[in-house]
């Protein structure tokens, strides 16, 4: 890996979820992914959301953003090499960028209880994520879903008993595994803008270094409903939610504001743990 800064980041929301990953945006690791809900605390955490695969279209050139380590030993695609900044303060923070355009990813896992003690508050598991474009020419952003409904200890090999259910609402899709002829933990996928595609497909043999490195097991196999495609203008941007549990009529509609509020809580929340302040520490 003599090229790529495999750093870890971690996101917590305080009531036993996780998200986790690399500077590199490529996973090494069993406990790496985007939404591992706590769906029987305290020791129970199911990976939902391993991540999604982004690609940009550009001037009629398409570019891979992802980076993946497979089970032969390839690194495929290298998108990574496109990555210019990573920053941790106050949210994970990626730029990819070439002379004519720049995307940034941010990831927010909220943190607590949603709402307030005196109103219907309740435990949610969720986790946002923000892409920002800017560039000389209208781009098309296509965002992969690759998924799991697996244990965090564990990785996911696709067999004929394990499917997965999925049903498209008004922008979102609500997806569930069947597991030998059982259900899943359901969750949904939310977004402000875009066109969802099902498509599905399922992706074998990614290979985990650091388990390889510990000698436990090492391959895994994600699957994909299908992919987002979003139309972005020079300074446009897309807001998406991947939330446990079914959908909810009376939940707040998904704005790109829900997502700066959920940053600027994070900020307040570090800055009261840890004293730090805007454009302090973490920058890669």
């Amino acid at each position: 890996m003599p090229d790529l800064d495999t750093r870890e980041w971690l996101l917590t929301n305080g009531l036993g979820s996780f998200a986790s990953g690399t500077v590199s945006d490529v996973r090494t690791r069993t406990y790496h992914g985007w939404l591992f809900a706590a769906t029987n605390p305290p020791s129970g955490r199911t990976l939902l959301v391993s991540h999604l695969e982004a690609s940009l279209e550009v001037s009629k050139k398409v570019i891979a953003l992802g980076t993946n380590f497979w089970g032969n030993g390839k690194i495929e695609p290298t998108g990574y090499k496109l990555l210019r900044s990573f920053d941790i303060n106050p949210v994970p923070k990626w730029i990819w960028s070439e002379d004519n355009w720049q995307l940034s990813r941010q990831l927010v896992m909220p943190y607590g209880w949603e709402g307030s003690q005196e109103s219907h508050s309740h435990l949610c598991h969720r986790i946002l994520m923000h892409y920002h474009y800017e560039g000389s020419d209208t781009a098309l952003l296509r965002l992969r879903l690759l998924i799991c409904d697996r244990d965090f200890h564990h990785q996911q090999i696709a067999n004929p008993g394990l499917q997965f259910s999925q049903l498209l609402g008004q922008q979102q899709v609500c997806l569930q595994a069947i597991i030998s002829g059982s259900f899943g933990t359901p969750w949904h996928l939310r977004w402000t803008q875009g066109e969802y595609h099902a498509d599905a497909v399922w992706y074998w043999n990614y290979g985990l270094p650091e388990e390889t490195q510990r000698g436990l097991g090492d391959r895994e196999d994600l699957y994909s409903p299908g992919y987002l495609t979003v139309s972005l203008q020079p300074g446009d941007a897309v807001t998406l939610e991947a939330r446990m549990g079914f959908p909810d009529p009376q939940q707040a509609i998904l704005t790109s504001e829900t997502f700066t509020e959920a940053v600027d809580a994070q900020q307040a929340r570090l800055s009261q743990i840890f004293g730090w302040g805007m454009g302090e520490a973490g920058e890669a």
